[in-house]
């Protein structure tokens, strides 16, 4: 193909090679047999491991995807570390509480990894306790029941009353704070709640009830905890 630029008076030809369909047929031929020869002999042995001529063998291509494979049951997986989160703490061990979690490293067998029952052991230090005892509200009048708890350690509880509802402050106050802060988790009123609590700080922790009715109201408290009654 000729073209003719004319720029002040000169005439240049350029002429543009076009190729023609047998020549683009051919190269596309020549480009996806170089891409099968590529995918035989290096990207098969070297990805999956199928090596039909032998040369990925010898350019030691099959030993690359030998070394990605790891068995659904290889024996070589074991537990390092269980880590211990979230537990009960007593006499200053840290390394009792709820196993929250399983690292899979060199060390110990998978299969000495601690069962359903010896996590719920795990969790009970010496100092958990479970009480359950009764309180009487007096008739248009509140009162206070509160539990002397370390820093970060959990407590389960529940109550009910006699059938009328008070209305209540679960509450927390710091360990020697003499500000007269506290730190609200439920205010509510109810005949009932059942909960947990996994304390925020050292300090007392407890109830709050006031009673607006003319009559005894008598509060049934379960507890469960590391914990002790102040009252």
């Amino acid at each position: 193909m000729n073209t003719q630029n004319k720029n002040n008076g000169n005439s240049v030809n350029v002429e543009i090679p076009v190729h023609s369909t047998r020549t683009l047929l051919q190269a596309t031929l020549a480009a996806s047999a170089v891409a099968a020869i590529v995918l035989v002999i290096a990207i098969l042995p070297a990805e999956y491991n199928i090596d039909p001529t032998g040369i990925g063998q010898s350019l030691g291509l099959t030993q690359l995807s030998k070394n990605n494979v790891v068995p659904a049951e290889d024996p070589s997986i074991f537990v390092e570390n269980v880590a211990m989160l979230d537990g009960d703490k007593s006499d200053g061990d840290e390394s009792t509480g709820l196993v929250e979690s399983v690292i899979l490293l060199d060390g110990n067998m998978l299969a000495d990894a601690p069962s359903v029952a010896e996590i719920a052991q795990s969790r009970q230090s010496p100092s958990v306790r479970s009480d359950i005892v009764t309180i009487d509200i007096p008739a248009g009048k509140g009162l206070e029941y509160k539990l002397l708890m370390d820093a970060f350690v959990h407590l389960e509880y529940e109550w009910n009353t006699d059938g009328e509802p008070l209305y209540f402050d679960f509450h927390g106050e710091p360990k020697g704070d003499k500000t007269g802060y506290f730190e609200s988790f439920s205010i509510t009123t109810a005949d009932k709640m059942k909960g947990s609590l996994t304390t925020p700080f050292a300090g007392s922790h407890g109830w709050y009830w006031k009673n607006k009715t003319d009559s005894v109201i008598t509060v049934t408290l379960s507890t469960k905890g590391d914990y002790a009654i102040k009252g």
